[in-house]
């Protein structure tokens, strides 16, 4: 009988420390997946032509897709969200070294989880803006779902190129 005691005791042992052990096997699995790709995974592909939108920017503006001159360079941003918050003033100081005029860029500004304002004073000098709802159209139809992006766009409303350190956008990163 107390061998069988003894075998339960033991059982019921290696049954608890096989719980921790997976338990945190599973709290690390996260560390463990492959880092993202440097390039957007999230976003519609190169040669994507953007579906037609209308909104109102935040000086109250009407911009359409058919507004964007050719080589318009797009930024897709959302507040509270970090890889944003560490593009951010490197898209600015790019689009200021290279002297990019207003017109040719815009900043879409997500609805995050705090006022889009932060952002919004950053880009207003540099950059047409559409925040919240409005922004929401403009990146349902470059088929954005993650931030951030940041893509040039052919007068067709094509992308010609997509990237989040803006290297592959024929800007100098600065920062």
């Amino acid at each position: 009988m107390a061998v069988l005691g003894s075998a339960v005791a033991l059982l019921g042992a290696l049954t608890v420390l096989n719980l921790v052990l997976t338990y945190g096997i599973i709290r690390k699995l996260p560390s463990l997946a492959p880092a993202r790709p440097a390039g957007p995974v999230d976003a519609g592909s190169v040669g994507t032509v953007a579906g037609d939108f209308s909104v109102h920017t935040a000086d109250g503006s009407v911009l359409t897709r058919q507004d964007l001159p050719d080589g318009a360079l797009v930024g897709f941003f959302s507040p509270g969200c970090e890889p944003c918050t560490e593009l951010l003033p490197r898209f600015s100081a790019a689009v200021r070294d290279l002297r990019i005029s207003r017109a040719e860029v815009l900043a879409v500004i997500a609805s995050g989880t705090e006022s889009p304002h932060p952002y919004a004073d950053e880009l207003g000098d540099i950059a047409r803006l559409a925040v919240g709802g409005e922004a929401a159209r403009i990146a349902e139809a470059f088929g954005i779902t993650g931030y951030p992006v940041v893509c040039r766009v052919a007068s067709d409303g094509s992308v010609t190129v997509i990237d989040r350190e803006l290297r592959a956008l024929g800007v100098r990163a600065a920062g």
